[in-house]
Formats: structure tokens, C-alpha cells, sequence
């Protein structure tokens, strides 16, 4: 195991984030959201942009962390990291196949 691979299993930022992945998970599973949808979102709420801009700020900081600590660690490196954990994440929140009707901005009752 590398040593930045030690630093992210304890700390508190990656917990953060896998917080906020799992509560974007949980929105586009409320929202009625396939996978598909997610290369090319209906729309976007302000709830979705608050987590997504909260999920890359804590992605940005726990990187420089790292970094600030003197481990040797690229971006790339972080990202292969970070993949199986939030692959884990998707497999537990699935989200739907298509065949639901999804809520469009606007709608009263969903």
C-alpha cells in the first residue's frame, strides 16, 4: 500500500466525500435518474448543483492536503483511487433502468 493510499483510507475529507457521493446517488434514485442520464442530465436543481460543486471543492482540497503533506500522489493516482470506492457506491444505489417516468423541472406531484 502507498503511503497516500494510508493517508486517504483515515481521513475525514474522504469520508466527506464519499458523504456527498452517496447523497448525489440517493437524489438521482429520488429523481427516477438512469445512469444514461447522468452523461446528459434533463436539468439541473439547485440541490444537484450544491452537492456537485460541494463534491469537487472536498475532491480539490483532500488532493492538495495530500499533496501538502509532502506524500507523492498526481491526479491520476487520486482518481484510480477514489474509482472502486465510488464504483461501490453506484452498486449499492442503483439507479433506474429508463423505464420510470422521470420528474421534469416544474412538476408539482412526483
Amino acid at each position: 500500500m502507498k503511503p497516500f493510499e494510508n493517508f486517504l483510507d483515515s481521513s475525514v475529507g474522504l469520508q466527506r466525500i464519499i458523504e456527498i457521493y452517496v447523497k448525489m446517488r440517493q437524489y438521482f434514485q429520488s429523481e427516477g435518474w438512469s445512469e444514461r442520464d447522468l452523461e446528459k442530465p434533463p436539468y439541473y436543481s439547485p440541490q444537484l448543483m450544491s452537492l456537485h460543486q460541494n463534491f469537487g471543492n472536498e475532491l480539490k482540497d483532500l488532493l492538495q492536503q495530500v499533496k501538502d503533506y509532502g506524500l507523492e500522489i498526481d491526479e491520476e493516482e487520486f482518481n484510480e483511487y477514489l474509482k472502486p470506492i465510488l464504483s461501490k457506491i453506484d452498486e449499492i444505489t442503483p439507479l433506474s433502468h429508463g423505464n420510470h417516468k422521470r420528474r421534469n423541472q416544474g412538476d408539482e406531484d412526483y
